[in-house]
């Protein structure tokens, strides 16, 4: 009897292929940074990530991709580091050993979908702080959760909404970037 390990060595190759390619972009590439990008990349530019998002203190998150980042930092592939304490939070970095993973995947992280996915995520999210995708990645979240209610998902009710649900950004802050999504196709509006 042959024994054989289903090893989603695609999940861990992302967060190897981000680490790598926010080195120099992100202001603070961290936990609560890669969260929403691979929300991103699994609800906006649909690439298959193997998560599943729920709602939580800083908008969609998954524990599971937590325990990836524990496992790819354990291999040496990209160390996590705890900020100064003015900052707060955590800075995911890659180390030498970063393409050990992305090699396990290079089919996966080469295929043209994946690519320009990761492409596109990087030049439009990448340079963005983990407060200003803490947003965005809600007003998705909220948008793509009221579709699948079968309920039609309008302006005025996802800020009213978000706002319930995030206090802290005024309400012209989410309109601006409810706005940005919808011109970006990230999100549809009903009239």
């Amino acid at each position: 009897m042959k024994l054989t390990v289903d090893i989603p060595w695609n999940r861990y190759a992302l967060i190897a292929e981000l680490a790598k390619r926010l080195d120099a972009v992100s202001p603070q590439f961290g936990k609560t940074a890669l969260q929403k990008l691979i929300f991103f990349l699994q609800e906006v530019y649909r690439i298959d990530c193997g998560y599943d998002f729920k709602l939580y203190s800083y908008g969609p998150f998954d524990s599971q991709l937590l325990g990836d980042l524990d496992l790819v930092e354990n291999w040496g592939c990209v160390s996590v580091e705890s900020v100064n304490a003015s900052l707060g939070g955590y800075q995911i970095r890659p180390t030498k050993e970063v393409d050990y993973v992305r090699r396990k995947a290079t089919d996966f992280l080469d295929a043209p979908d994946t690519k320009k996915a990761i492409d596109n995520l990087v030049n439009i999210y990448g340079v963005m702080t983990a407060r200003d995708l803490e947003l965005r990645a809600t007003i998705v979240y909220v948008e793509r959760n009221l579709r699948a209610k079968g309920k039609s998902p309008t302006k005025k009710k996802i800020c009213h909404l978000i706002s319930q649900i995030k206090p802290k950004f005024s309400r012209q802050e989410i309109e601006d970037v409810v706005d940005e999504l919808r011109k970006r196709k990230h999100i549809k509006l009903a009239a």
